[in-house]
């Protein structure tokens, strides 16, 4: 695309003050016309570049302008280039690397030095252990919507295990440890609302655009939504359960579970917030067999109680 090659170019530019068209051309893998038109075009946009004729001509930028990248202190450097194992490449963001090998070659050379560095002392991995299997598809098409400003159409399962078709305008996407949210404005009910990817059974653009709200912070909102949530300790039902962790990631899809340890091969110990006791219970009879121990006590009471009177009324009958 035009917009990524002239900011490539502008990288390139930043890393040698004068570079000829012919030089750029063979870089971007373009022809020197288009070097040509380029140059107009970030002239055009206030970019400090311009072209110088003769043999130790060609296209030049600014010194102030390239000194802006100088300014970059250590910590900024090693925070900005840190190697990360991040979600991205969930939604289809996969040129991280690259974008930073290209701004990495407009450092001066000690800032490169310090920018490598940092790249191999620093890995941030902000994905939970066992997140389970991203719908990365969907995460795509999902991506486009927001981009595009498309109202879509989704079937969604909620917590419950219910099926329900809504149409929502989505207006960002939020990785949250390493899981997917679309956040979106649900039409039938006129408000916001967050939904997890993974529950997402299928969605399409119904073909119609929307005019996304005025003043809409995503990051406002998902920071209020959170801070809402950590506000209601009476209305869920912590339980930490031992179990096998091939039944992690049905946990995981379900209600978000959380890893504490892993206690011996083949199990793991997860923390799960449940909106209430019965779902709780619910879920702990789902997972049968591979649930080996579970806190606290009065859920395996009432897990016993459920299954007795299960085991009752189909004796009867």
């Amino acid at each position: 695309m035009k917009s990524q090659r002239l900011l490539e170019c502008l990288l390139l530019l930043q890393g040698a003050r004068r570079q000829t068209a012919g030089s750029l051309a063979d870089r971007l893998g373009v022809s020197v016309r288009t070097i040509y038109r380029d140059v107009d075009a970030l002239s055009a946009a206030g970019v400090p570049v311009y072209m110088e004729r003769g043999p130790l001509g060609g296209v030049i930028l600014s010194d102030d302008y390239r000194r802006a990248l100088a300014q970059f202190t250590g910590d900024e450097l090693q925070a900005l280039f840190a190697s990360t194992a991040g979600p991205m490449a969930d939604i289809g963001i996969v040129s991280q690397p690259a974008a930073l090998q290209k701004l990495a070659g407009a450092l001066p050379t000690a800032q490169r030095l310090a920018a490598e560095r940092g790249r191999e002392r620093l890995l941030l991995d902000h994905n939970k252990w066992y997140r389970g299997e991203q719908p990365t598809e969907l995460l795509g098409a999902l991506r486009a919507a927001v981009a595009d400003e498309r109202v879509l159409r989704m079937r969604y399962r909620d917590r419950t295990g219910s099926v329900t078709e809504r149409v929502v305008e989505p207006l960002g996407l939020v990785a949250k440890a390493g899981i997917w949210y679309v956040v979106a404005r649900d039409v039938a009910a006129a408000d916001y609302r967050s939904f997890r990817a993974q529950r997402i059974v299928e969605a399409a653009t119904t073909g119609e655009r929307f005019a996304r709200p005025a003043g809409f912070d995503l990051d406002a909102y998902w920071r209020s939504s959170v801070t809402f949530m950590e506000r209601q300790p009476n209305e869920t039902y912590d339980v930490t359960f031992r179990v096998r962790a091939e039944a992690y990631d049905r946990l995981n899809a379900a209600w978000g579970a959380t890893i504490a340890d892993d206690d011996e091969p083949g199990f793991a110990r997860v923390s799960v917030r449940f909106p209430a006791r019965d779902a709780a219970v619910f879920q702990t009879i789902a997972l049968g067999e591979a649930v080996a121990s579970m806190d606290p006590d009065d859920l395996r009471e009432a897990v016993v109680a459920r299954a007795h009177e299960t085991l009752a009324r189909f004796a009867r009958a």
